[in-house]
Protein backbone atom coordinates (compact mmCIF):
# COMPACT_ATOMS: atom_id res chain seq x y z
CA UNK A 1 0.00 0.00 0.00
CA UNK A 2 2.85 2.41 0.89
CA UNK A 3 4.36 1.91 -2.43
CA UNK A 4 1.76 2.24 -4.15
CA UNK A 5 0.69 5.14 -2.50
CA UNK A 6 4.60 6.56 -2.81
CA UNK A 7 5.00 6.13 -6.02
CA UNK A 8 1.30 7.92 -7.17
CA UNK A 9 2.80 10.83 -4.91
CA UNK A 10 5.88 10.46 -7.16
CA UNK A 11 4.05 10.71 -10.42
CA UNK A 12 1.43 13.26 -9.31
CA UNK A 13 4.48 15.80 -8.28
CA UNK A 14 6.26 15.61 -11.61
CA UNK A 15 3.19 15.56 -13.53
CA UNK A 16 2.17 19.14 -11.72
CA UNK A 17 5.76 20.46 -11.94
CA UNK A 18 5.82 19.54 -16.18
CA UNK A 19 2.06 20.91 -16.43
CA UNK A 20 2.82 23.86 -14.84
CA UNK A 21 6.15 25.21 -15.75
CA UNK A 22 4.84 24.02 -19.57
CA UNK A 23 1.70 25.06 -19.73
CA UNK A 24 0.53 28.33 -17.09
CA UNK A 25 1.10 31.70 -17.91
CA UNK A 26 4.03 32.97 -16.76
CA UNK A 27 1.62 36.20 -15.62
CA UNK A 28 0.13 33.85 -12.88
CA UNK A 29 2.62 35.13 -10.08
CA UNK A 30 0.53 33.70 -7.10
CA UNK A 31 -1.64 30.52 -8.33
CA UNK A 32 1.90 29.33 -9.22
CA UNK A 33 4.21 25.76 -8.93
CA UNK A 34 5.78 27.44 -5.08
CA UNK A 35 1.52 27.93 -4.15
CA UNK A 36 0.50 24.65 -4.86
CA UNK A 37 3.71 23.36 -2.97
CA UNK A 38 3.32 25.53 -0.34
CA UNK A 39 -0.38 24.12 -0.42
CA UNK A 40 0.80 20.73 -0.22
CA UNK A 41 2.66 21.45 2.97
CA UNK A 42 -0.18 22.85 4.69
CA UNK A 43 -2.16 19.51 3.60
CA UNK A 44 0.55 17.60 4.94
CA UNK A 45 0.95 19.56 8.26
CA UNK A 46 -2.92 20.17 8.67
CA UNK A 47 -3.27 15.78 8.49
CA UNK A 48 -0.56 15.14 11.14
CA UNK A 49 -2.05 17.16 13.73
CA UNK A 50 -6.03 16.32 13.32
CA UNK A 51 -4.60 12.71 12.35
CA UNK A 52 -5.79 11.33 9.58
CA UNK A 53 -5.62 8.13 8.35
CA UNK A 54 -2.85 7.11 5.25
CA UNK A 55 -5.99 6.37 3.08
CA UNK A 56 -7.24 9.90 3.91
CA UNK A 57 -4.05 11.63 3.66
CA UNK A 58 -3.39 10.57 0.33
CA UNK A 59 -6.78 11.81 -1.21
CA UNK A 60 -6.24 15.12 0.21
CA UNK A 61 -2.62 15.24 -0.70
CA UNK A 62 -3.56 14.46 -4.52
CA UNK A 63 -6.03 17.17 -4.20
CA UNK A 64 -3.35 19.63 -3.15
CA UNK A 65 -1.22 18.82 -6.00
CA UNK A 66 -4.42 18.86 -8.61
CA UNK A 67 -6.16 21.53 -7.31
CA UNK A 68 -5.08 24.49 -9.30
CA UNK A 69 -3.94 22.87 -12.97
CA UNK A 70 -7.37 24.39 -14.54
CA UNK A 71 -5.38 27.75 -14.11
CA UNK A 72 -3.52 26.33 -17.42
CA UNK A 73 -7.04 26.37 -19.22
CA UNK A 74 -8.45 29.47 -17.66
CA UNK A 75 -8.47 31.86 -15.07
CA UNK A 76 -12.49 31.79 -14.20
CA UNK A 77 -13.64 28.75 -13.08
CA UNK A 78 -10.61 26.70 -13.10
CA UNK A 79 -11.89 24.45 -10.54
CA UNK A 80 -13.60 22.20 -12.65
CA UNK A 81 -10.82 22.25 -15.15
CA UNK A 82 -8.87 21.06 -12.39
CA UNK A 83 -10.84 18.31 -10.74
CA UNK A 84 -11.33 16.73 -14.67
CA UNK A 85 -7.63 17.00 -15.31
CA UNK A 86 -7.53 15.44 -11.62
CA UNK A 87 -9.90 12.46 -12.58
CA UNK A 88 -7.91 11.99 -16.20
CA UNK A 89 -4.91 11.37 -14.46
CA UNK A 90 -5.62 9.56 -11.66
CA UNK A 91 -7.74 7.31 -13.81
CA UNK A 92 -4.62 6.70 -15.99
CA UNK A 93 -2.81 5.57 -12.76
CA UNK A 94 -5.80 3.42 -11.83
CA UNK A 95 -6.49 5.26 -8.90
CA UNK A 96 -9.80 3.65 -6.84
CA UNK A 97 -12.55 5.54 -8.48
CA UNK A 98 -14.79 6.15 -5.45
CA UNK A 99 -11.76 8.07 -3.91
CA UNK A 100 -11.06 9.72 -7.63
CA UNK A 101 -14.31 11.43 -6.52
CA UNK A 102 -13.28 12.67 -3.54
CA UNK A 103 -10.21 14.04 -4.50
CA UNK A 104 -12.58 15.62 -6.75
CA UNK A 105 -14.87 17.19 -3.99
CA UNK A 106 -11.74 18.42 -2.23
CA UNK A 107 -10.77 20.39 -5.16
CA UNK A 108 -14.06 21.69 -5.82
CA UNK A 109 -14.54 22.47 -1.61
CA UNK A 110 -11.39 25.27 -2.30
CA UNK A 111 -13.58 27.65 -4.71
CA UNK A 112 -14.31 30.98 -2.80
CA UNK A 113 -16.22 31.04 -0.37
CA UNK A 114 -15.38 28.07 0.89
CA UNK A 115 -18.09 25.55 2.43
CA UNK A 116 -16.15 22.24 3.02
CA UNK A 117 -18.64 19.66 4.20
CA UNK A 118 -16.77 16.92 5.37
CA UNK A 119 -12.90 16.56 7.61
CA UNK A 120 -10.79 16.19 4.21
CA UNK A 121 -12.48 19.60 2.75
CA UNK A 122 -11.63 21.19 5.91
CA UNK A 123 -8.25 20.61 5.06
CA UNK A 124 -7.23 21.29 1.95
CA UNK A 125 -9.36 24.53 2.52
CA UNK A 126 -7.51 25.48 5.64
CA UNK A 127 -4.23 24.35 3.57
CA UNK A 128 -5.35 26.95 0.47
CA UNK A 129 -5.17 30.03 2.85
CA UNK A 130 -1.87 28.31 4.82
CA UNK A 131 -0.04 31.65 3.46
CA UNK A 132 -2.39 33.65 5.85
CA UNK A 133 -0.22 32.37 8.58
CA UNK A 134 3.35 32.89 7.25
CA UNK A 135 5.31 35.67 8.21
CA UNK A 136 5.95 36.64 4.66
CA UNK A 137 2.75 36.73 3.84
CA UNK A 138 3.03 40.15 2.63
CA UNK A 139 4.92 38.71 -0.48
CA UNK A 140 2.16 36.60 -1.50
CA UNK A 141 -0.44 39.28 -1.60
CA UNK A 142 2.05 41.25 -3.54
CA UNK A 143 1.83 38.49 -5.77
CA UNK A 144 -1.45 37.84 -5.90
CA UNK A 145 -1.93 41.79 -6.57
CA UNK A 146 0.15 41.56 -9.26
CA UNK A 147 -1.49 38.55 -10.99
CA UNK A 148 -5.00 40.40 -10.30
CA UNK A 149 -3.95 43.07 -12.45
CA UNK A 150 -2.06 41.02 -15.32
CA UNK A 151 -5.15 38.86 -15.52
CA UNK A 152 -8.53 40.73 -14.42
CA UNK A 153 -7.95 44.39 -14.90
CA UNK A 154 -8.09 44.83 -11.63
CA UNK A 155 -5.94 47.30 -10.05
CA UNK A 156 -6.09 48.57 -6.41
CA UNK A 157 -3.52 51.48 -5.12
CA UNK A 158 -1.81 50.05 -2.34
CA UNK A 159 -3.83 51.65 0.63
CA UNK A 160 -6.89 50.27 -0.97
CA UNK A 161 -5.21 46.82 -1.38
CA UNK A 162 -4.01 46.50 2.29
CA UNK A 163 -7.73 47.41 3.55
CA UNK A 164 -9.44 44.62 1.42
CA UNK A 165 -6.25 42.26 2.60
CA UNK A 166 -7.27 43.27 6.20
CA UNK A 167 -11.08 42.60 5.63
CA UNK A 168 -10.39 39.38 3.88
CA UNK A 169 -7.65 38.08 7.03
CA UNK A 170 -10.35 39.40 9.38
CA UNK A 171 -13.52 37.74 8.41
CA UNK A 172 -11.38 34.46 7.02
CA UNK A 173 -11.56 31.22 8.95
CA UNK A 174 -9.80 28.41 9.61
CA UNK A 175 -12.24 25.19 9.79
CA UNK A 176 -9.83 22.11 11.41
CA UNK A 177 -9.01 22.37 15.13
CA UNK A 178 -5.43 23.02 14.22
CA UNK A 179 -6.32 26.10 12.06
CA UNK A 180 -8.52 27.66 14.59
CA UNK A 181 -6.23 27.61 17.54
CA UNK A 182 -2.54 27.61 15.78
CA UNK A 183 -2.92 29.22 11.91
CA UNK A 184 -4.96 31.47 13.19
CA UNK A 185 -3.01 32.57 15.99
CA UNK A 186 -0.03 32.62 13.52
CA UNK A 187 -2.28 34.63 11.14
CA UNK A 188 -3.41 37.02 13.92
CA UNK A 189 0.15 38.70 13.72
CA UNK A 190 -0.46 39.29 10.42
CA UNK A 191 -3.69 40.81 10.65
CA UNK A 192 -1.79 43.19 13.69
CA UNK A 193 1.21 44.30 11.02
CA UNK A 194 -1.57 45.14 8.52
CA UNK A 195 -3.76 47.13 10.62
CA UNK A 196 -0.36 49.17 12.14
CA UNK A 197 0.61 49.85 8.93
CA UNK A 198 -2.93 51.40 7.89
CA UNK A 199 -2.66 53.07 10.98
Amino acid sequence: MHYIADQLLTRVATFVEDRLKNRLSQKMYFHNLDHTLLVVKGVEEISRHVGLTAADRLVVVLAAYLHDLGYTEKYIGHEEASAAIAARFLTENNFDQDRIELVGECIMATRFPQYPKNELEMVICDADFYHFSLPNYQDYADRLKAEWEENLGLVYPNTTWDALNLEMLSRHEYFTPYGKKTLQERKMLNINKLTDRIG
